[in-house]
């Protein structure tokens, strides 16, 4: 039996907890660790939608990019969208866990796909992780108390040792200058953003870069230290924009869900691999399991284990194909 603290620790050694910020809520949110986990989803973000195809499939764990709850709940009602949700999920038996930041900031995380997919060399973080002066770089850090709401470490947040590629964000060089307009497209491919947009005259070229997944803005004035020509992340506020483009960095905008959403799709596959358990496609078929629920959901046949990513996971932010705006 495989129980939902062995998968907390397989997430906590792709993800340590110790990389998440200070104000994040990230590891094991709702559920019991000793209850068995035969069927696990993965998202970016928990919605009523997900958690219907959570119930439908018989889901024993959600691993949810962006935490639920997030900030700490007075009443579990039904009466704000955050309890609600939380409610329905408490009496369907499903947990939940969350590693975002953590995920967004290890070494084979997040951002380092993103940089590992636009081909950057001689990566490094554009943020460096911290580590307490007392503990060298070799020695496993402690785990800031602020990662627990008790103060106490979650048992899935056991240190491991600090790596020179942990860190927030990333950057790095192309082989070449390129145009920003093509660095948009590049971007925008590698991710399936529908819309990407960019602060920057098409022509500027753009060679060192900079790239932070989600609402990346505040990474602004780090690129620049770094150097960097551009900077890749998800969306920033308007007048983030105009600090880049005053400073002369290069934005480019793919969507906070597109930045984020390929690397559940991946996670999915990394868990599958860990556990040994069955890979399904993304009309959630595979050997051992039917497909007969409607709308498409399928439900696990006995005995069959399983990690896939939601089906129901969307953008929220929908594109009009008739929209005159480029």
């Amino acid at each position: 039996m495989t129980t939902i603290d062995q998968v907390c620790q397989h997430l906590t050694e792709i993800a340590p907890l110790r990389l998440a910020e200070s104000w994040d809520n990230v590891g094991l949110l709702i559920g019991d660790r000793q209850a068995e986990a035969q069927r696990i989803l993965t998202c970016l973000t928990i919605t009523p939608a997900v958690v219907q195809e959570a119930v439908a499939k018989q889901v024993d764990l959600i691993v949810s990019h962006h935490p639920l709850p997030f900030k700490p709940l007075g009443k579990l009602t039904t009466d704000s969208a955050a309890s609600d949700l939380v409610w329905q999920l408490c009496r369907a038996g499903v947990a939940v866990y969350s590693a975002h930041t953590a995920y967004d900031s290890a070494a084979g995380g997040i951002n380092d796909q993103w940089a590992d997919g636009l081909g950057l060399q001689n990566i490094r973080s554009l943020i460096p992780a911290s580590v307490p002066a007392s503990v060298p770089a070799s020695v496993p850090a402690s785990v800031p108390a602020s990662e627990s709401q008790t103060g106490e470490i979650p048992k899935e947040g056991i240190p491991r040792a600090v790596s020179v590629a942990e860190g927030s964000g990333r950057c790095g060089e192309l082989d070449q200058p390129v145009l920003a307009s093509e660095l948009l497209r590049l971007a925008g491919d590698f991710c399936g953003s529908t819309r990407p947009r960019m602060v920057s005259q098409p022509d500027h070229l753009v060679r060192r870069v900079a790239v932070a997944c989600g609402s990346g803005g505040s990474f602004v004035a780090a690129a620049r230290r770094r150097g960097c020509d551009g900077l890749v992340t998800g969306e920033a506020t308007f007048h983030t924009c105009l600090e880049a483009e005053n400073t002369g960095l290069s934005l480019f905008l793919v969507g906070h869900h597109a930045s984020e959403w390929f690397a559940m799709r991946r996670l999915a596959e990394t868990l599958n691999e860990r556990l040994g358990w069955m890979r399904l496609n993304d009309d959630g078929d595979g050997q051992g399991v039917s497909d007969s629920s409607p709308a498409g959901i399928g439900r696990s046949d006995a005995g069959v284990r399983w990690v896939q990513a939601s089906q129901a996971d969307r953008d929220p932010i929908a594109v009009d194909p008739g929209s005159p705006n480029p």
